[in-house]
């Protein structure tokens, strides 16, 4: 299930990726559309400052038009993009890289020309530089470890190309002194920020991964048991990585059956017999639940809920016994304040070894529990009729229970289709 899961969210992701492309490219156009205010201001602020500077006005005129070409580039990959994928995915991924490629080469060219109005290394020095740098973090948007490496690599290999070529074309300004290891370190970060954002979308996609394959085990669970299991239970199975597998385990088995129900029904609406169900049903679900508990089915009289299973808790006989008191409990409150018609329960509770797993198609499938001891717990349920009794357990669980009160035990009961009788407790 994992395999397949993995499989879909690289399917999933494949295409927010190109949400993830328009998405960077408008930040991009932001941050640009930022950028050309910034340089009109400083130009106006600073323009009597600069005026005896050679080459300033030019220089200025040449970095606004580089910005706004970068801002209606931007804009129209932004729009792009989002057409892209009716390429395939190797058009598509190759469109990513010459894009990469394009946007890291264009402060590269800025700085070559630069170098054709501002002395020797002086362009390495101006703000353009930095453009490296973002262009770089915003290929982390990407998730893509390959492509923010490509862009760092990109980055550094021209930044070192440049630097190289303008610390050797007028060296005598420095006299002796050679900058250019300067830039070499320049370049080393260049590439590592590369590195380091494709280790941050690394980070990241496995961190979306993680959350999807769990959302996505929960949504298994979800679908196997439907409504039959708690919050707390899809909790834990998705935390402890369960697969529901066909095993035998120790379960406790609980029937809860109403009492001349058939009886009530006979002159009942549709609706009314629904709205009685709902009624009763409801908060002995409840209590299940909060037992941890499952309720395996709903016999429309009558209910089966497990309790050790699809996992073990602590103690799961004590967890049903208390589960079938409360209930017993809540529905005699609710009858004495006549929330409900006057109702009636029986309940049988027995444990054993069981055996467990899915039963069905791959469309439909139930978690099901077999084996002599949901027989048993069937049983009890019937003879509390004979002993006009509420609540018995079995042996088997009253051993590994503590009770408030000594119950009433029955020795030597027999069931049919159980070859030895066995002894039984009354609860209620």
């Amino acid at each position: 299930m994992l395999n397949n899961n993995s499989t879909l969210f690289e399917e999933i992701f494949s295409e927010e990726l190109i949400s993830n492309e328009s998405f960077r490219s408008k930040v991009l156009a932001g941050i640009i559309g930022f950028l050309i205010i910034v340089v009109l201001l400083l130009s106006f602020a600073f323009s009597k400052h600069f005026k005896d500077v050679s080459q300033f006005s030019i220089t200025i005129e040449i970095t606004l038009l580089i910005l706004a070409i970068i801002f209606v580039r931007a804009i129209f990959v932004s729009r792009a993009a989002k057409k892209w994928n009716r390429f395939g995915v190797k058009a598509f991924i190759l469109i990513r890289y010459i894009n990469a490629f394009t946007e890291i080469s264009i402060p590269s060219i800025v700085l070559i020309i630069y170098s054709f109005y501002l002395p020797s290394i002086y362009p390495l020095f101006t703000p353009v530089t930095l453009l490296y740098f973002l262009i770089i973090m915003l290929s982390a948007l990407e998730l893509d470890f390959k492509l923010c490496l490509f862009s760092g690599s990109v980055a550094a290999l021209q930044y070192l190309i440049i630097a190289w070529f303008l610390s050797n074309k007028s060296p005598e300004i420095f006299d002796s002194i050679s900058i250019f290891p300067i830039h070499i370190g320049a370049t080393a970060l260049l590439f590592i920020s590369g590195h380091t954002a494709g280790l941050i979308t690394v980070h990241i996609k496995k961190g979306l991964l993680k959350y999807y394959k769990a959302q996505s085990e929960r949504n298994e669970i979800q679908k196997l048991f439907g409504q039959q299991i708690s919050k707390e239970i899809v909790d834990e199975l998705v935390e402890n990585h369960y697969e529901v597998q066909s095993r035998i385990r120790f379960a406790v088995i609980m029937f809860i059956d109403i009492r001349n129900f058939s009886i009530f029904a006979q002159n009942k609406s549709p609706e009314e017999i629904i709205a009685y169900q709902n009624n009763v049903f409801s908060f002995m679900i409840e209590i299940i639940n909060k037992h941890k508990g499952i309720v395996n089915q709903i016999l429309g009289d009558g209910l089966m809920a497990i309790f050790g299973a699809p996992i073990e808790h602590q103690n799961d006989c004590q967890s049903a016994v208390n589960a079938s008191l409360e209930i017993y409990n809540e529905l005699k409150r609710r009858n004495e304040k006549g929330l409900i018609p006057n109702t009636v329960i029986r309940i049988g509770i027995n444990a054993g070894e069981v055996v467990t797993g899915n039963v069905g198609t791959s469309e439909r499938k139930q978690y099901s529990v077999t084996g002599q001891p949901v027989i048993i717990a069937a049983r009890l349920e019937q003879i509390n009729k004979e002993l006009n009794s509420v609540i018995l357990i079995s042996d088997e669980v009253y051993k590994r229970v503590k009770l408030e009160k000594e119950p009433i035990n029955h020795d030597d009961v027999t069931i049919k289709g159980i070859p030895n009788p066995i002894t039984i407790y009354q609860l209620v």
